[in-house]
């Protein structure tokens, strides 16, 4: 498949995982990203939980959000390699950061030291908080940034009645990377539409707000109209939105959204229980609405007479909507996500890594997964692409510039 964004160069001077993750969803869409690290200190996802810098060693972290990269090791604190910086950034058509603007100063890549070389250039920055107000020149992560101060931690307490912030669930860094890679590409089209590049900014706390906007929405309201940020016992939920326990103690959530009266139907014949749809408490929408608690009695002893397994073949042929409450190592083996390819293996030299591809697809297709970069795999080839000759590189390799 040929990628969207097949021709785009992107220069991707980032660390951890936020902004990384933007550059590997540009590079899954065909973007020619270039991830660059210091030849002196690699990107820290690279040796996070005891990676290193040899070949093949990167950590499966650094993998999973610099994959379709290439790699090039580059000195910024020199100024021979701040000259390199800028003859790259010069035929580039994106150049995405994660430094704060005290560093992007001092190593010579702000916005205006870049857009000196190249004023057509995309430049795409994320942060925690944002870039504006008291603490823009403040770093972030996703544990505090996106999942505490976003709100997101304080909902799972609620939610669940727990009295203390849970670990944080799923990883804020990847959706916000989502998140910024789809502004780049808005900025992208921008610049060919009106031949402006506009600068595109990102934070894990606007990506936490977001995600969690009925609950910030409604947090100003009265409390019997906030949504999802309160906790509501299980009584007081509707029975067509109910998560079941079955024998073997697994769970089946209900999401029966529609024609209520014919999903009913329709249900009761899955569940083996014609005679409830006939029960004069359950009859009609307001029949089961009076007697919402009865019927989530009847469907939980309903549901706990069968395994797991055998509910999820009885109930693939309804008509409405339900899902079976899986687990991380299940969803590698769902039918769906293979068919439709959200995750693939990618070969690696210590064996293959499964890994979920971004969620969006091209005529039906999401593309094919390329492995990460070697550290400094590729700093060769681009630098003779941007026309240093062999002996150029040579001594930016003994001068210690690159690596």
């Amino acid at each position: 498949m040929t990628g969207s964004l097949d021709g785009i160069k992107v220069l991707d001077l980032t660390m951890w995982a936020f902004c990384p993750a933007a550059g590997a969803v540009l590079a899954s869409w065909g973007a020619d990203v270039v991830h660059v690290e210091n030849p002196r200190s690699p990107d820290p996802m690279r040796l996070f939980g005891g990676g290193n810098a040899e070949p093949g060693g990167a950590h499966w972290m650094f993998r999973h959000y610099n994959r379709g990269k290439r790699g090039i090791a580059l000195d910024l604190a020199d100024p021979i390699g701040q000259e390199v910086l800028l003859r790259l950034a010069a035929e580039a058509d994106v150049f995405l950061t994660s430094f704060l603007p005290a560093t992007r100063r001092k190593l010579g890549f702000d916005i205006d030291q870049i857009r000196k070389v190249n004023p057509r250039i995309v430049y795409a920055k994320g942060t925690g908080a944002g870039p504006r107000g008291p603490e823009a020149g403040r770093g972030g992560y996703d544990g505090a940034s996106w999942w505490a101060r976003g709100s997101l931690a304080h909902s799972a307490m609620t939610v669940t009645g727990i009295d203390f912030a849970p670990g944080m669930v799923g990883h804020g860094d990847g959706m916000s990377g989502l998140v910024l890679a789809g502004g780049i590409c808005s900025a992208l089209f921008q610049r060919e539409r009106t031949g402006v590049a506009p600068v595109v900014d990102s934070s894990l706390l606007g990506t936490a707000m977001w995600f969690n906007g009925p609950a910030v929405i409604s947090a100003k309201m009265p409390g019997e109209q906030r949504s999802f940020g309160e906790r509501i016992p299980r009584e007081h939920t509707a029975w067509s939105s109910g998560t079941y326990r079955t024998r073997d103690g697994r769970f089946i959530y209900l999401s029966l959204l529609g024609d209520a009266d014919a999903l009913w139907v329709d249900l009761c014949a899955h569940l083996g229980r014609e005679d409830l749809a006939d029960d004069p408490r359950f009859v009609h929408t307001a029949d089961r609405r009076s007697n919402n608690l009865a019927l989530m009695d009847e469907i939980d002893r309903i549901f706990s007479t069968r395994d797991y397994a055998d509910w999820t073949t009885a109930l693939n042929t309804t008509r409405g909507v339900w899902a079976g409450v899986q687990s991380t190592e299940e969803i590698h083996d769902d039918p769906q996500a293979i068919a439709n390819r959200l995750i693939q293996e990618v070969d690696y030299p210590d064996g293959p890594l499964a890994m979920p591809t971004p969620p969006l697809m091209f005529d039906e297709d999401p593309g094919d997964i390329r492995r990460a970069p070697d550290f400094g795999e590729h700093t060769a080839d681009v630098l003779a692409e941007a026309g240093y000759d062999d002996a150029e590189i040579a001594r930016l390799r003994e001068r210690g510039v690159v690596a």
